[in-house]
Protein backbone atom coordinates (compact mmCIF):
# COMPACT_ATOMS: atom_id res chain seq x y z
CA UNK A 1 0.00 0.00 0.00
CA UNK A 2 1.55 3.36 -0.80
CA UNK A 3 1.89 6.04 1.88
CA UNK A 4 -0.68 8.74 2.09
CA UNK A 5 0.69 12.19 3.28
CA UNK A 6 0.17 12.15 7.34
CA UNK A 7 -0.12 16.16 7.22
CA UNK A 8 -2.72 18.07 8.66
CA UNK A 9 -4.33 18.61 5.14
CA UNK A 10 -8.14 18.05 4.45
CA UNK A 11 -7.77 15.87 1.48
CA UNK A 12 -5.34 13.04 1.60
CA UNK A 13 -2.86 12.62 -1.65
CA UNK A 14 -0.90 10.26 -3.22
CA UNK A 15 2.86 10.11 -4.83
CA UNK A 16 1.90 10.78 -8.35
CA UNK A 17 4.11 11.31 -11.03
CA UNK A 18 2.19 10.94 -13.68
CA UNK A 19 2.35 13.12 -17.12
CA UNK A 20 -0.47 15.82 -17.72
CA UNK A 21 -1.19 18.19 -20.69
CA UNK A 22 -2.17 21.59 -19.43
CA UNK A 23 -4.01 24.17 -21.01
CA UNK A 24 -4.29 27.88 -19.74
CA UNK A 25 -5.93 30.07 -22.19
CA UNK A 26 -5.44 28.16 -25.32
CA UNK A 27 -1.82 27.94 -24.88
CA UNK A 28 -0.93 23.87 -24.47
CA UNK A 29 1.61 22.70 -22.16
CA UNK A 30 2.19 18.96 -23.08
CA UNK A 31 4.13 16.43 -21.11
CA UNK A 32 4.15 18.36 -17.45
CA UNK A 33 5.31 15.73 -14.98
CA UNK A 34 2.48 15.60 -11.86
CA UNK A 35 4.28 15.20 -8.10
CA UNK A 36 1.17 14.52 -6.35
CA UNK A 37 -3.07 13.58 -6.48
CA UNK A 38 -5.72 14.00 -4.55
CA UNK A 39 -9.61 13.86 -4.81
CA UNK A 40 -9.60 17.40 -4.95
CA UNK A 41 -6.19 18.45 -6.65
CA UNK A 42 -2.86 17.87 -7.91
CA UNK A 43 0.81 19.55 -7.97
CA UNK A 44 2.37 19.62 -11.19
CA UNK A 45 6.23 20.52 -11.33
CA UNK A 46 6.98 23.56 -13.84
CA UNK A 47 4.61 26.52 -15.74
CA UNK A 48 5.56 29.04 -12.59
CA UNK A 49 5.17 31.74 -15.05
CA UNK A 50 0.95 30.97 -14.02
CA UNK A 51 -0.47 33.33 -11.33
CA UNK A 52 -2.87 32.27 -8.66
CA UNK A 53 -6.18 32.46 -9.95
CA UNK A 54 -5.49 31.35 -13.65
CA UNK A 55 -7.70 28.77 -14.72
CA UNK A 56 -6.67 25.53 -17.28
CA UNK A 57 -7.68 22.63 -18.64
CA UNK A 58 -5.83 19.50 -17.13
CA UNK A 59 -5.37 16.15 -19.40
CA UNK A 60 -4.28 12.91 -17.90
CA UNK A 61 -2.20 10.43 -19.95
CA UNK A 62 -2.47 7.42 -18.03
CA UNK A 63 -5.95 7.68 -16.43
CA UNK A 64 -8.56 5.13 -16.41
CA UNK A 65 -7.55 3.14 -19.72
CA UNK A 66 -10.42 0.97 -19.13
CA UNK A 67 -12.62 3.82 -19.84
CA UNK A 68 -11.60 4.04 -23.21
CA UNK A 69 -11.44 8.36 -22.75
CA UNK A 70 -9.53 10.53 -21.59
CA UNK A 71 -9.62 12.68 -17.82
CA UNK A 72 -10.16 16.18 -18.66
CA UNK A 73 -10.64 18.67 -15.16
CA UNK A 74 -10.96 21.59 -15.14
CA UNK A 75 -8.60 23.35 -12.56
CA UNK A 76 -7.42 26.84 -10.76
CA UNK A 77 -3.83 27.54 -9.51
CA UNK A 78 -3.97 28.26 -6.01
CA UNK A 79 -0.24 28.19 -5.26
CA UNK A 80 2.73 28.69 -7.12
CA UNK A 81 6.50 28.22 -5.71
CA UNK A 82 8.97 25.35 -4.89
CA UNK A 83 9.42 24.36 -8.58
CA UNK A 84 5.67 23.74 -9.56
CA UNK A 85 1.72 24.72 -8.89
CA UNK A 86 -0.79 23.60 -7.17
CA UNK A 87 -4.41 23.18 -9.11
CA UNK A 88 -7.06 22.66 -7.16
CA UNK A 89 -9.82 21.07 -9.62
CA UNK A 90 -13.42 22.95 -10.31
CA UNK A 91 -16.34 21.90 -11.16
CA UNK A 92 -16.40 17.88 -11.51
CA UNK A 93 -19.37 16.10 -12.20
CA UNK A 94 -19.79 12.49 -11.18
CA UNK A 95 -18.01 10.72 -14.09
CA UNK A 96 -15.23 12.87 -13.56
CA UNK A 97 -14.94 12.28 -10.18
CA UNK A 98 -15.59 8.27 -10.30
CA UNK A 99 -12.71 8.41 -13.28
CA UNK A 100 -10.53 10.44 -10.85
CA UNK A 101 -11.09 8.00 -7.72
CA UNK A 102 -10.08 4.96 -10.23
CA UNK A 103 -7.17 6.58 -11.15
CA UNK A 104 -5.99 7.68 -7.40
CA UNK A 105 -6.91 3.88 -6.31
CA UNK A 106 -5.08 2.15 -9.34
CA UNK A 107 -1.90 4.46 -8.87
CA UNK A 108 -2.04 4.48 -4.86
CA UNK A 109 -3.00 0.93 -4.24
CA UNK A 110 -5.44 0.47 -1.61
CA UNK A 111 -6.35 3.98 -0.80
CA UNK A 112 -9.89 4.06 1.22
CA UNK A 113 -11.63 7.36 0.37
CA UNK A 114 -14.96 8.46 1.54
CA UNK A 115 -17.56 11.42 -0.19
CA UNK A 116 -16.31 13.36 2.66
CA UNK A 117 -12.59 13.70 1.47
CA UNK A 118 -14.31 14.96 -1.87
CA UNK A 119 -16.72 16.77 -0.98
CA UNK A 120 -16.91 19.74 1.87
Amino acid sequence: MTVISASKRKHPRIPYTGKVDLKFNGKLFPDCTAQNLSLVGIWVVGCQEQKTGNLCEVEFHDAAPTANRPLRLTGEVVRVGDGGIALLFDDINLRMYNDLEALIKEKGGDSTFTVDDFIE
